[in-house]
């Protein structure tokens, strides 16, 4: 018998989006073009070490002796291959799909054959157009060897195929840098690694009457939690999600302005004691349906709905997590429905960023304790609030907040050990009212648990700032703005992120944003505290003067002596005395 010659190789497969299509158009010009094409494609494959060893129409089949060459070779194709469709009008331009896999193949001739190249022209096939997609084989070989952000499809189950293959997106930047700009998602994400399954969960259509907003985006919030939990997962914060909510969105625009790759969708109809609720899961550059299911049944059983969703999208888009790890994403619901009902009232509150919000969520909150006075997550969210009246100097009464906040956070802490959400509360809570150390407790345990909570990340971050740790709260910042790049309270976090630029030194930097901040939120007014000491610390006397006016016509009783009563200073003094100093040389009242 014949002994079958085998090799390890990297196989690329291109075809063209909607051949038949471009030549039915235009066929002279469309085989010319596509001849230019090869040939160029040809040169590349070459010039990466490779050989082209295959064609079938538009298609050309190249192997490679190294999975970094293909890749690279890929995206130079790509480079190279828009570049010259963009002379074409859009509906006539050859675009390429790529798709690359490492695998063993059979040698006959000069011709390769088997699973290991069938598998490269299927993941041609799930590219979408101008994409590339690539094995789990092959980005084994790539870590510190290319600068491509490598996105996680997940496992898929490929056409003639008999085990999934895991799938990556391979992205990367213009080479005059568009597309990779400081601060942008896709900068982030490669920073951070985010070599996972990404998804959004988007506000859900509320099919009931408008009174019932707040409990469909508690639906949501609670499925996001779940799924934020599960550690192969990189999942954007419902912050970002909800700037979507109430207006037509394509997922593949959702899915390139978040950097995303899976999008959840879905209705809520509530009516009396009867619940039903529709979900789909959506890969978004090709707008494919993969999963979708309704769950109809009593209202009581809500919480039982929301962890079956989220086992099942989580198992949809990653068939490796056993719903014994989903599990673990799955909170202690509260006892009573009707105080959860009321916790949900008050989300939107929470986040108002100013006192008249704090008011109105407190009795909501008080309301729901007072039914379950074993709900953790309402004691946590009730001293959060306390505990901003303080930090914010809402308060006229400063020592009657910080004690509320402070006996809050005692009830709490019996009963939020697995809940991630109400240990940031409960983390935030602390540091505004001076006990650095006892937040990063709370917020540590709360990022171990769900390592995708914005929320958790920020407040971290203004910890580390108050402890005087400018380059870890930078990168804690840093992060939860990958995590949540659309947040309507992106410009706390940005004043966090002055913060720690100032404290390091760099002021010119910190005024910048601070500036930035005001200006896109003139309704925020304490960024113009923190402005004007700035300012008056790098000797510009005129900005200074400027942002203490502003913040006098915005908060007439304005003090040093009041502000410098704020509990976070006592972490850091010297800084303190500092910030003191600067709002006096801006022209503040002492008194």
């Amino acid at each position: 018998m014949t002994a079958v010659n085998r090799k390890l190789a990297a196989i690329l497969s291109t075809d063209v989006v909607g051949f038949s299509r471009l030549t039915a158009l235009d066929e002279e010009t469309t085989v010319r073009e596509l001849t230019l094409c090869h040939d160029q494609i040809a040169a590349l494959v070459l010039e990466h070490g490779g050989r082209i060893f295959g064609s079938a129409g538009d298609g050309l089949v190249a192997e490679f002796p190294s999975a970094v060459q293909a890749v690279r070779c890929s995206v130079e194709m790509q480079r190279s291959l828009l570049s010259r469709s963009n002379d074409f009008p859009q509906d006539r331009r050859l675009e390429f799909r790529i798709g690359i896999n490492l695998g063993d193949v059979i040698v006959s001739g000069d011709d390769l054959l088997g699973d290991g190249v069938n598998i490269a022209a299927r993941l041609q096939e799930m590219a979408a157009p101008s994409g590339i997609c690539i094995s789990g084989s092959v980005r084994e070989h790539l870590d510190g060897k290319v600068l491509f952000t490598l996105t996680s499809l997940g496992e898929r189950v490929l056409k003639n195929i008999p085990k999934p293959v895991s799938v990556f997106r391979v992205d990367w930047p213009e080479e005059n840098g568009e597309g990779n700009e400081a601060g942008s998602v896709r900068s982030f994400s490669a920073r951070f690694g985010k070599d996972q399954p990404s998804i959004v969960v988007m506000p859900f259509d509320n099919l009931s009457g408008q009174s019932d907003e707040y409990f469909v985006d508690g639906v949501v919030e609670e499925i996001t939690a779940a799924l934020s939990r599960v550690r192969n997962f990189f999942v954007i914060a419902r912050q970002s999600a909800f700037t979507y909510k109430g207006r037509f969105v394509d997922v593949r625009s959702v899915g390139r302005e978040l950097g995303v790759t899976y999008v959840v969708e879905g209705t809520v109809r509530r009516g009396g004691d009867r619940l039903r609720i529709s979900v789909q899961l959506v890969e978004a550059e090709m707008r494919t349906q993969l999963w979708s299911e309704r769950y109809e049944g009593a209202t009581q059983d809500i919480f039982e709905f929301q962890d079956r969703i989220a086992a099942q999208v989580a198992g949809a888009v990653h068939p490796a997590i056993r719903s014994a790890e989903i599990e673990l994403a799955m909170r202690k619901p509260p006892s009573s429905l009707r105080a959860y009902d009321l916790v949900m009232r008050a989300y939107p509150y929470l986040w108002g960023q100013n006192k008249d919000a704090i008011k109105r969520a407190i009795p909501l909150l008080q309301d729901a304790i007072e039914i379950d006075p074993a709900y953790g997550r309402a004691h946590a969210f009730l001293a959060w609030c306390h505990a901003q009246n303080l930090g914010y100097i809402w308060t006229d009464e400063p020592e009657k907040d910080l004690e509320c906040a402070l006996r809050a956070i005692e009830v709490a802490a019996a009963s939020i050990d697995d809940d991630p959400t109400a240990l940031t509360a409960t983390g935030g809570a602390l540091s505004h009212c001076g006990d650095q150390e006892g937040a990063s407790a709370y917020l540590e345990r709360a990022l171990a648990l769900d390592p995708n909570n914005a929320w958790g990340w920020a407040r971290y971050g203004w910890v580390a700032s108050y402890r005087g740790q400018p380059d870890c709260a930078r990168e804690r910042f840093e992060r939860a703005m990958t995590l949540s790049p659309a947040d309507p309270l992106a410009f706390n976090m940005r004043m966090g992120l002055a913060l720690s630029l100032a404290l390091a030194g760099k002021l010119s930097e910190a005024i910048s944003i601070a500036r930035e901040v005001v200006n896109k939120h003139p309704e925020v007014t304490w960024p113009y505290r923190m402005m004007s000491a700035w300012s008056a610390m790098s000797g510009d006397e005129d900005t200074a003067r400027w942002a203490a006016k502003k913040l006098l016509a915005a908060e007439p009783g304005f003090t040093i002596q009041r502000y410098m009563t704020r509990p976070v200073f006592r972490a850091s003094p010297q800084w303190a005395d500092q910030m003191a100093e600067g709002l006096r040389q801006a022209g503040l009242p002492e008194h």
